[in-house]
């Protein structure tokens, strides 16, 4: 008996229960880490099920494979025979552009672009055209902007078109299609521009060049404050709208060959010798130099005589436009005195005079010969030295001291624009700090809009706050009784300065006016340029510039500072 229970005992299995029975009482025991828990092997039940599965997949896919391979294959060859798969673009929708106050300057209509009818806005806006030869990469079947901001924004304006993948039997029925992937419009661009104004203005200076006979005209508006352009004109122009119809090349021909050159903006790409709007450059260099003071008084009897180094016996007479008297710099810039200005630039007699090379160094300060860099094209001017003259006129290489003379001027060599004209006048009026000019606002794009990074000051260097007073001071006494006296009486301060810029043998001019106001806080720059009129005409851009400011006064008097 006793054997059999030893037996038994020695041949019983111990079973698992046995060993972990107490194992949760040992240390660092942990359930959640499945200590103490037994693996089980999954059931055969598991398994089968598993296989039917996958065995059942597989009969589909055998069972479609062979439906089209064999139940429709011949069916199907014969569509892959005659089909085809046509990619159709899905046109992006182009961005609109708006001026300042919200108004529309180019928008959309099925089939064409279309461009507001107020006149003066071409060069700024633009207009689209299909693509030539010279535009490499695009699809010919899209217009792209061809000028003005159209093109220079073209990359925001065009979005990106999406396109549709048709499929087509012989017939060109449709058997199937699907978006490959969805256009995205284009962005829409605001700019600095007052539509209504720029208008207004465009029609001032059209008015004067046609019944005063000038070849054309152009004029400029700037906030000196923040570098805005509200108006930004050139006359003549071209009609964005007929250049963007489907006739656009015939409409481009003609323009092309239109003697007047409808498409050059001379707003920011003529340039023109300043003539004596020069002299404010001058008289701030010369004040900085102390060269003269401003208390100085010259005496002009309507011109100045130096000894021909060529033949002493002969003379090089320099002509003022008429006799002024004893003028200091305040009486000289009021008056324009050519006799003064060509003593303080060149020097005569007791006189040093600035030099050609400190004339050009305070010229480039205050920007001209360089690019603004607004954002259509603009041309860089010149501002001559001996060295350039030296390169580029061999047949006359040395500079004399004429040429001083006629660059303290603002004749001879020296090219500006408007545009930088805008820029020195709005330097002249915040003390040689200014915010640089520009065009666009701001872009939109669907629930949102990026404003233009805020403008970067334009800083002069070298010349002090008390220069640009006495300059701006001689361009206030010109508007209360000296040459810019067009200006004078509209119930706010302006400060100005003319120029009448000789061209050829002096029967033609070019006829100037820069200026700002209120002149207690300048709110705006004021250019006005009309080019190739008659020598003898007395009504020029002094006219235009007072019909403009008149048109400001009564339409936008919050440009003005409520006539600060």
């Amino acid at each position: 008996m006793l054997w059999r229970r030893k037996s038994n005992l020695t041949h019983r299995g111990i079973e698992p229960d046995e060993i972990f029975l107490d194992s949760k009482n040992l240390p660092g025991f942990d359930r959640e880490l499945f200590e103490g828990r037994l693996e089980r092997p999954l059931s055969a039940r598991v398994a089968y099920l598993f296989y039917a599965a996958f065995l059942g997949v597989t009969a589909v896919f055998v069972f479609r494979l062979g439906e089209l391979q064999i139940a429709r294959g011949e069916e199907l060859r014969a569509r892959a025979d005659t089909n085809r798969l046509v990619r159709v673009r899905l046109s992006a929708e182009r961005g609109l552009v708006y001026d300042r106050r919200g108004m529309e300057l180019a928008w959309n209509d099925p089939g064409a672009r279309v461009y507001s009818k107020l006149a003066g806005l071409a060069h700024v806006v633009g207009y689209v055209g299909y693509p030539n030869e010279f535009s490499d990469g695009e699809d010919p079947r899209v217009r792209i902007g061809q000028a003005g901001i159209e093109r220079a924004y073209n990359n925001v304006l065009r979005g990106r078109d999406g396109s549709r993948l048709v499929e087509e039997d012989v017939g060109g029925a449709v058997i199937s299609e699907a978006v490959e992937y969805a256009p995205k419009d284009g962005d829409d661009v605001v700019l600095t521009i007052d539509a209504e104004l720029q208008s207004a203005v465009f029609e001032k200076v059209k008015a004067t060049v046609l019944e005063r006979g000038f070849r054309a005209g152009s004029a400029i508006l700037t906030n000196p404050v923040t570098g805005e352009i509200l108006a930004a004109t050139s006359f003549p122009e071209y009609n964005s709208s007929a250049l963007s119809a489907s006739s656009s090349q015939e409409a481009v021909d003609d323009y092309r060959t239109d003697p007047r050159k409808p498409f050059f903006f001379r707003a920011f790409e003529g340039l023109y010798p300043p003539g004596s709007t020069f002299k404010t450059v001058v008289a701030a260099g010369a004040l900085a130099e102390r060269t003269i003071t401003p208390e100085y008084q010259i005496f002009s009897s309507g011109s100045i005589a130096i000894p021909n180094p060529y033949n002493p016996k002969e003379e090089s007479r320099f002509f003022d436009w008429k006799a002024h008297g004893w003028v200091d710099m305040r009486r000289a810039l009021a008056v324009s005195s050519n006799v003064y200005f060509y003593s303080i630039g060149g020097g005569f007699e007791n006189i040093k005079g600035l030099g050609v090379a400190k004339i050009a160094d305070y010229a480039k300060k205050f920007g001209l010969g360089a690019l603004v860099g607004v954002e259509l094209p603009e041309k860089e001017g010149l501002v001559p030295t001996p060295e350039w003259k030296a390169k580029n006129q061999p047949s006359d290489p040395v500079w004399r001291v004429g040429d001083t003379y006629n660059l303290s001027i603002g004749q001879g060599m020296i090219q500006v624009t408007p545009l930088q004209m805008a820029q020195l006048v709005s330097l002249i009026a915040m003390d040689g700090v200014a915010a640089e000019p520009h065009l666009i606002k701001e872009t939109r794009a669907e629930n949102s809009f990026e404003a233009r990074p805020t403008a970067i000051a334009y800083k002069i260097a070298g010349i002090p706050k008390d220069a640009f007073s006495v300059v701006k001071e001689g361009m206030h006494a010109a508007v209360a009784g000296g040459t810019a006296s067009a200006l004078s009486g509209l119930g706010v301060g302006v400060a100005g300065k003319t120029g009448t810029a000789e061209i050829g043998f002096g029967k033609t001019v070019n006829s100037w006016f820069i200026g700002f106001l209120p002149y207690e806080n300048p709110q705006l720059a004021l250019v006005v340029v009309l080019e190739g009129g008659d020598a003898k005409n007395l009504v020029g851009a002094p006219f235009v510039a007072r019909e403009i400011v008149s048109w400001l006064i009564e339409n936008r008097p919050e440009y003005l500072g409520a006539f600060q």
